[in-house]
This record gives structure tokens, sequence and C-alpha cells, in this order.
């Protein structure tokens, strides 16, 4: 079935350097400024020390969350300064305190300054509470430069997670008649073709692949908007991801587990995913598990559990462990093999 969508409401980035001190003075009275230790050193000198609530973050869980919300006085705004759990915390803060938001993420290795959602831990399990935009979303050049290369190269995991989330979402209209849009799968399909012409700029770090990953995370939050769930970015690669980080209780970065999660669901689905491996070697992002301090036989259990994680979770939408259930012990290891070789 094919019906159209609106056009949604997104946050637009303002671009450049020295950002924070292009925002009105108004910002900096009684902020809550929600942070980490390594962001609030590069920033820290933009606040005046006596004006200011700051709270390091270092869980999303849910109870945790609730009682450092409880724990602030009175504010006047709340800053999200770094990575993605203190940008979903400061998202929560505001939404829950009804203040102003300002977010700077010091790195993108994930889409959360983007999207209206506010992403929350219970147990290992990723649950969106709430929803909220940022009265400015700035991204800066010069800050993000300071983040590891890694950590910004492995964001691109949240956009070309586009080459099996499409699959999921076809099949899924054909399969079941669910909704969907070919125009809206089409511009998400452009998305992932920008990735691919741009990925030495962004494996540089450059301005213009910095800004081109941000624009592409404005441009798949947009197409998700325009449909009302996840469905042209994301799919089973993530839940290859929420299984594995479920199963071992253990935290990843983000677009190296989605990563591998690409080329497990992609060969699971039957695709050819020679232009993931390409697209991996030029932006040099290592999916082996290995590199991402797991193991093959971790993985190969993640994927033997993927038909009892996608039943018992049953927000997710359906995909290819829905269809087809979970390969055997034999299937999975032949699956990485071919994923990552030897």
């Amino acid at each position: 079935m094919t019906l159209p969508f609106p056009e949604p409401r997104v946050a637009r980035p303002t671009y450049g350097r020295k950002l924070l001190a292009s925002l009105s003075s108004d910002l900096f009275e009684r902020p809550i400024v929600v942070t980490q230790p390594v962001p609030w050193s590069v920033v820290s000198g933009k606040f005046p020390s006596a004006r200011f609530q700051l709270h390091m973050v270092e869980s999303m869980e849910h109870a945790t969350v609730r009682d450092a919300v409880a724990s602030f006085g009175p504010a006047g705004s709340v800053f999200g300064i770094g990575g993605g759990m203190a940008l979903d915390m400061a998202k929560y803060v505001a939404w829950k305190l009804e203040l102003p938001l300002v977010l700077l993420p010091t790195v993108l290795s994930v889409d959360a300054a983007f999207t209206k959602a506010i992403a929350v831990r219970e147990g290992s399990r990723v649950r969106y509470v709430g929803e909220v935009f940022p009265e400015h979303l700035l991204i800066d050049f010069h800050t993000l430069r300071t983040a590891p290369r890694l950590l910004n190269r492995a964001g691109a995991g949240d956009v070309f997670s586009i080459f099996t989330a499409l699959w999921d979402w076809k099949q899924a209209a054909e399969r079941l008649g669910e909704k969907h849009s070919p125009e809206v799968a089409a511009e998400s399909q452009k998305l992932l073709d920008r990735l691919y012409a741009g990925a030495q700029a962004l494996r540089d770090a450059t301005d213009e692949g910095l800004e081109l990953l941000s624009e592409l995370y404005v441009g798949e939050v947009r197409l998700c908007e325009r449909v009302g769930n996840s469905r042209p970015e994301e799919g089973s690669e993530h839940y290859v991801a929420y299984c594995h980080e479920a199963l071992t209780g253990r935290s990843y970065v983000h677009g190296q587990l989605v990563g591998l999660g690409v080329l497990l669901a992609g060969l699971y689905q039957g695709q050819d995913v020679s232009p993931v491996h390409d697209l991996l070697r030029r932006l040099e992002l290592d999916c082996r598990p290995g590199a991402m301090g797991t193991t093959d036989e971790e993985v190969v259990t993640t994927l033997q559990a993927m038909a009892d994680y996608v039943k018992a979770e049953k927000q997710l939408l359906p995909g290819v462990f829905h269809f087809k259930g979970a390969p055997g012990a034999s299937e999975a290891r032949d699956l990485l093999r071919r994923a990552v070789g030897p």
C-alpha cells in the first residue's frame, strides 16, 4: 500500500566555530549543563562559575535519570554537551522541566541530537520516552574535531543502516500489507548514495564531511518523521545490535556494532553486501567483533537468539528475523565468516 506522508518539523543545525559564544546571554542565566568529563574540559570556560548546575551523566537507566531530574534546583535553560548519552539526558531534563534546550554534540557518533525522541535504558533495553526539540542545535566543527576520529566515522552507521532497513520495509509491505511509500524509500536511498559519495570527507573529518553526516542525520530523521516510524532508516541491523547489548551486558561504539549488524542482516536477507564492505573500507571503520570488544562466539550466540529476541520485543517492526527466524549455529558462523572474514 502506498500512501502520501506530511512534511514534518525537524531540528535544523547551525554550522560554524565558537558557536556557544553566538548564543543569547539569557540562555546562560542559571542553566543546567549536562555533559561528560572530556567534553566538559573543552567547553567549561564558556560558563560563568557561579551560575550553573553541572551534571555529569554516567547512565541513562530510567530510574537514575528520574532521580537526577528531581535533584535540580530552579533553572532557566538546559545545555546538552557531549555524546549520545549526554544529549539524551539533556533532552529528558528539558522535556520534564519544560526548559529551553541547547544541544552541542562533541561527536557525531549517533543521531541523538537530531531526533525528538528521548532514549533511556531499562536494564539493557532501549526505551523511547517523551519528545523535545532544541532551540539551538550547534554543529561546531572545531569541537567535533577534538573527538577521536573513530567516533565521528562510526556515526555513518545510523545512515548506512538504510541498506538493510529498506529491505525489511519492502518485505513487510509485500508480506504483511504494511504501509509503504516508494517515494520515501527512494529519498532514503539517495541519502545512502550521498554517504557513499562523501565517505572520504567523513573519514578525514573535514568540515564538508562533518556537515554531510549532520545533513544526512537531518534527512533520515525527516523521513522517519514523515512516515511516523523508523522504517526509512532502522531495521534488523539495529535489532542485532540491541540483542547483542542485551545478551552481553556491555556497551559498544554504536556505529561499529550497527555496521556489523548491517553486514549480518544484509547477508541473511540475501543481499549483496559488497557496497557496504567498500564503504567500511573507505571510511576505515573496522566492524570486526574483536575491534569493538566482543568475540565471534558472542556474535554467533546473538544471531541464534534473534528469533526469541524479536518475539519478546514486541515494539520492533517486522524484519528478516521475524520472517525467517534465527539461523542455527552453523549458519550463524557462516554468516559471520562472510561478513568479516575468517
